[in-house]
């Protein structure tokens, strides 16, 4: 059976990028509006390129102009997800007072909520829990959920919100790739000429290879060539198949660690005191499935 959509199958995230870049005709103000840095903007038009084997954009300088190809690509991708978010939107207007709307970062959920989902469904009764996931935050609408998991509580600000926990941060790498590098859980030098694992975070401020190294006294700059993962699953996913070594937060890889999965191998560095944050409508005392899930995650950040 032939897949239906084969061609964009995969490439979401950078036909999204193409129409914020023709539309803004600027691959800064893309980035920013799409909270993405503006090397990841420039790799996901040079994939949709290289894919094509066609120029999208004529570059002078630090002016980018787009080819016809490129525009009429763009106004196509405008066209069908306009669509969808009127869908989107017509379709989360419908209340359900027996569902709670939780969201959260792709990272969070599969590292942290997903081995502890068994635990809060105890707590939510005959309520069902609803989980959306987000990948760069910047065009998600939290006013339209009930409770969201953010490292930015500007974006809903009359909402009520309490720090879960902070950022502290370490080199990680699969019990093999260790033993097959056993000098690079000792020595800085060892650890440079390693294969590190990049997780390209955008604007949000999070550590990464440059800020570890900086908290060492060591200037490091990622090399062009370097390959940043989109999004934190598919960056610890490498480090577990023993690609290379990669950042690991405290919170998100600690189950990883008890089970032997991954080892730290280098020190803790600690960025923010609060890094993510649960930011949450006001509620009813009736509205008890809210009330349970606030509360199962105070309790579940003290364990």
């Amino acid at each position: 059976m032939t897949y239906r959509f084969k061609n964009i199958s995969g490439r979401l995230n950078a036909l999204l990028v193409l129409e914020a870049v023709v539309r803004h005709r600027s691959f800064t103000r893309a980035a920013q509006e799409l909270n993405l840095s503006q090397p990841t903007i420039s790799r996901h038009i040079a994939t949709l390129e290289d894919r094509l084997n066609r120029a999208l954009f004529i570059r002078n300088g630090n002016q980018v102009t787009a080819t016809a190809e490129g525009e009429r690509l763009a106004s196509a991708i405008s066209l069908g997800f306009g669509h969808a978010e009127s869908a989107w939107e017509e379709i989360s207007l419908e209340v359900n007072t027996n569902e709670v709307t939780l969201a959260c970062s792709f990272g969070f959920a599969e590292n942290w909520l997903m081995p502890r989902y068994a635990q809060l469904k105890q707590v939510l009764g005959n309520t069902k829990l609803r989980i959306m996931t987000f990948d760069g935050s910047a065009n998600f609408d939290f006013s339209r959920v009930d409770i969201a998991v953010v490292w930015d509580v500007s974006r809903v600000s009359d909402r009520p919100f309490f720090a879960l926990f902070g950022e502290r941060a370490f080199p990680v790498c699969s019990p093999e790739y260790l033993s097959r590098n056993p000098t690079i859980e000792f020595s800085l030098e060892a650890l440079l000429e390693a294969d590190l694992l990049h997780f390209d975070i955008g604007n949000t401020g999070f550590i990464n290879w440059r800020l570890w190294f900086a908290a060492q006294g060591i200037d490091y700059r990622i090399p062009e060539n370097a390959h940043q993962y989109d999004t934190l699953p598919f960056a610890v996913q490498a480090v577990l198949d023993g690609e290379g070594v990669g950042i690991g937060w405290q919170y998100l890889i600690d189950q990883m660690l008890d089970d032997g999965r991954v080892v730290k191998i280098g020190d803790s560095v600690t960025n923010r005191e609060a890094a993510y944050y649960l930011q949450h409508r006001e509620y009813t005392d009736q509205e008890a499935g809210i009330k349970n899930v606030i509360a199962w995650f105070k309790q579940a950040i003290k364990q």
